[in-house]
């Protein structure tokens, strides 16, 4: 079962695997083969990160039923995603922030999460290219509620968590080169009292030969 399988509601559990997956640590470093992407020319919406990447913090969400995935945030705006199930590693998914935008109240910010909401269309345009929804009920449904789930970050080491935010998220695809898929992943994140953000991340998954953890 994939990380996209497994992400439907939020998750309360305050337990993690420990430690991180794939020898995963902060202030490591994560090498990512850019060949194909560089060979894919324009076709895909995001440059892939280039030469080793360091590990500047690490994200935990908690699926539930031993599910989770973690989140190696990398220098250059981007993030590795891997998804584990009972501490067997799953999915691995490369995403880049393409954009952000800023709610500037907490009315702005519920505006993306509630019925009618750009976040959850079936459909959603950014960097002039369209994605389908992948989350829901199908293309014929107008809208999904997005997926709510908490993330909680590490900085320093693997024992203290430096905070916590609660995610709004909605996952969508197109077919790019060699129908390979493109996900964008578009998240309204929550992280305090007004503090809100709207992130867009453009990725494709990865194969363990694609990267590298050291």
């Amino acid at each position: 079962m994939s990380w996209i399988d497994t992400l439907r509601g939020k998750s309360t559990a305050s337990t993690r695997e420990a430690p991180f997956p794939l020898g995963a640590r902060i202030k490591g470093a994560v090498t990512i083969d850019a060949l194909s992407f560089r060979l894919a020319g324009d076709a895909y919406g995001f440059a892939c990160p280039e030469g080793p990447q360091i590990i500047e913090a690490i994200g935990v969400i908690d699926l539930g039923d031993g599910a989770m995935l973690h989140r190696l945030y990398l220098t250059d705006d981007a993030f590795l995603q891997i998804a584990t199930t009972n501490g067997s590693v799953g999915d691995t998914t490369l995403f880049v922030y393409v954009d952000s935008t800023t709610p500037a109240n907490q009315s702005a910010f519920r505006a993306w999460v509630e019925d009618g909401s750009l976040l959850g269309a079936s459909t959603f345009a950014c960097g002039g290219n369209t994605y389908q929804r992948v989350w829901g009920e199908g293309p014929d449904v107008r809208w999904t509620p997005p997926v709510v789930f908490d993330e909680k970050v590490y900085k320093h080491d693997a024992e203290t968590m430096d905070y916590d935010l609660t995610l709004y998220s909605m996952l969508y695809e197109r077919t790019v080169a060699d129908d390979r898929n493109e996900l964008l992943l578009v998240t309204a994140e929550d992280s305090g009292p007004n503090s809100y953000c709207i992130s867009y991340a453009v990725g494709a998954p990865l194969t363990r030969a694609d990267f590298e953890i050291t």
